[in-house]
């Protein structure tokens, strides 16, 4: 009997190689994105509490110069998180476009053990045919020589 070969065996390694790739490469997409959101978050925590300073400041005696330097800091601010907001957002897309890559990369490699089962399943079946085809050229030889032995027997 020979052992099983599967012709696409070595494009299969490939395609689970770039399965993996792929699975990394989301990861760090999302690790990317998570940071992301903290920095926004860490951004808006920001704005709180120099709104909270400011109202504080506020309800006491505050300088117009110190209310104006207040004002111009919550605009940088608010400036901070727009940004960090657009960055999140790229971040988003990217592990959107990455999930995506790596969903291709699994149908690929899917499609490919789907032949390589249906391979192997051809193989065990042609397998089959030839200890089916054996055994009857056993029997077939047996039934020959006992038909054979009984001439002899009977023909004496």
């Amino acid at each position: 009997m020979t052992k099983f070969k599967f012709k696409l065996e070595t494009v299969l390694k490939v395609k689970t190689r770039v399965e993996e790739l792929r699975k990394i490469e989301l990861r760090e997409a999302e690790l990317r994105r998570e940071k992301a959101r903290l920095e926004l978050c860490r951004w808006q925590d920001e704005v709180e509490d120099h709104l909270r300073l400011y109202r504080e400041k506020f309800q006491k005696r505050i300088q117009p110069a110190e209310a104006n330097n207040y004002h111009l800091y919550l605009l940088w601010l608010n400036r901070q998180v727009d940004l960090a907001l657009l960055a999140l957002d790229q971040c988003e897309r990217e592990v959107a476009e990455r999930r995506q890559r790596l969903i291709e990369a699994s149908k690929e490699k899917k499609i490919l053990e789907k032949l390589k089962e249906k391979a192997y399943q051809a193989y065990q079946a042609e397998q089959l045919n030839q200890e089916i085809k054996f055994l009857d050229e056993l029997g077939t030889g047996r039934y020959i020589r006992d038909q054979v032995a009984n001439q002899e027997v009977h023909g004496r």
